[in-house]
This record gives structure tokens, sequence and C-alpha cells, in this order.
């Protein structure tokens, strides 16, 4: 799991602990200073520059998905692992979203609108949150704590977000289970697989993006499906993308074989553009890149 803890804000003394931000304040008014033998000794309140010293090097995941600040709270008892609440705003639903799939490897639905559960954590994300609960240890008294700090967080958030209308687009046949990721920023290009050393697919904050799973481990290929603002813009990310990877593929032929063996296809329709990589057999690439535009 990645930690990401920037900046808190403490108040000491005998009276109860407070949020700087108001529009925090009606977020965390929900978790409570004392939980069975946990307490709330630390409020967590991050945003800005802050954001890049408390991740510590980890910070490009959240940015790049337009992170606005992460409020949250860290729970105490004698003789207990800590226990952390941490809830990430994006900018948007989406953003959220795509978060969620970077961090998930698998598709729960106990919390939020899709979460994962563990012995040592829970994550979920809903609306425009991202929301991520950790225990140091897994012991009986952490996992309820878990499990109740977790509940609160969902309630404490009152809406939901729409996921990006693309996902529905990702053929269902052979997808493996919470095998893709959304992402709009190119650095996650070559998340399963390397593809390019640059943005060959023209990826930026105007398209959405999913690299996605198909296929058993042993005869895997991945799809990439990007939307652009524009079908031009997707002919040209089309054009970069075949220069690149495969010269020799033309618009007559549906797919070729690479030096190294594998199978790829290429093409654009509309304002979308689909590649195939790491086919195993022409079959195999061919038949995935028709279900697509079925």
């Amino acid at each position: 799991m990645r930690n990401v803890y920037l900046f808190f804000f403490l108040l000491c003394g005998s009276g109860p602990l407070a949020f700087i931000h108001a529009q925090k304040i009606n977020l965390m008014k929900y978790f409570p200073e004392q939980y069975q033998s946990y307490r709330a000794d630390q409020w967590l309140d991050f945003e800005g520059e802050a954001l890049y010293d408390y991740i510590n090097g980890g910070a490009e995941l959240y940015l790049s998905y337009g992170l606005k600040g992460m409020t949250g709270c860290k729970y105490n008892g004698d003789g207990l692992p800590q226990v952390t609440v941490e809830i990430y705003e994006m900018t948007s639903s989406k953003n959220a979203f795509g978060v969620y799939t970077q961090s998930r490897d698998r598709e729960e639905y106990d919390y939020g609108q899709g979460s994962q559960r563990y012995d040592d954590f829970i994550l979920f994300w809903k609306d425009r949150y991202f929301v991520i609960i950790t225990a140091q240890k897994a012991t009986p008294e952490s996992r309820d704590a878990l499990l109740h700090l977790a509940a609160l967080a969902e309630e404490a958030i009152p809406g939901e977000g729409e996921i990006p209308a693309l996902v529905a687009e990702l053929p269902k046949e052979g997808l493996v289970p919470g095998g893709y990721l959304y992402f709009h920023h190119y650095i996650w290009l070559n998340a399963y697989l390397f593809i390019a050393d640059y943005n060959i697919a023209g990826i930026s904050d105007q398209t959405d993006a999913l690299l996605a799973k198909y296929g058993e481990a042993d005869a895997r290929c991945y799809l990439l499906l990007v939307q652009y603002p524009n079908p031009e813009e997707a002919l040209k990310a089309g054009e970069e993308m075949r220069k690149g990877l495969a010269p020799e593929l033309s618009a007559d032929t549906a797919s070729i074989r690479l030096e190294d063996g594998s199978w790829f296809t290429l093409g654009v329709q509309g304002n979308k553009l689909a590649a195939i990589f790491n086919g195993q057999t022409r079959e195999q690439v061919e038949n995935l890149y028709q279900s697509i535009y079925k």
C-alpha cells in the first residue's frame, strides 16, 4: 500500500479536535474521538505543497488524477496497532475512480462504489473521494476498527459519482477481474506492459484511456482504448502509434506479427483508438478488436 500522509493539524488540550477548513469539518464530523480502546490523536488535513513532503516521493499517482487535498485521522490505543483513515478529495468522480483502479487488484462492493478489503486495510471510492483505511498490524481490535471506520467513511460521503462511460465499452469476455486501469496521464501507459518511453498515444487531460488485461496469465494480451476530444486527434495518435510500433501495418492488414513473435493490431473509429498488444495468436487479437465495436 502507498502511504500518503502529508501534513497534520492537531489542536491540543482537553477540548475536541477540530479542522481548519469548513468543508472538511462537514466531511470528518462522522468520525469519533474514541472508538472502544482507540482514540483519535492526530487529525490530518493536507493540501498544496505539503502533499509532496508527506507522500515522500509517491505523489505522482494522486497528483496525476487531480488531487485537491486529503483529510483523515490516526487512531491509537495502548498496546494496539495504529489505525489510519485517509480520505483523498479529487477534482472529479472519474479521477477518484481512476485512483481506485490503480490501487485495487480485484472488484468488491462492500463499501462505496467499489472496494477491496484485507485484514489490515480497506480501500474504496465514492463520488470524488478515494478512501484508504490501514492498520499497522492485523489484530481482532484493529480489524474491528477498520470495519467500523470504513462504514463511517462511506456514510460521510453522501453522493455517488459516475463511472467513465468508456469503461462500458470494454469487452467483457476474457477481461481479467479487476484487471484494468482508467487514466488520462501518459505515465500510466506502461503500467502493465512497456509500450513506449514517450507519449506515443497522445494521452492528455482531455482524453479518457483504459489499459486492460485479457486472457489467462500464460496467454495474456493487453487492450489500450483511448477516447479523444475529436476524430482528428484520434487519427493523429493512431498514425503516430503505427509509425512508432508497426510501420508495416496498413489499413488493409487486420493484424501483424511483431519481431518478438507477438501479434498486434491498431485501429481508429470515430474519436476512439484501440490497440491490442502481446497477442498470442492472430485470432485472439482480431476477435478482441472486433468485439470492441460490436
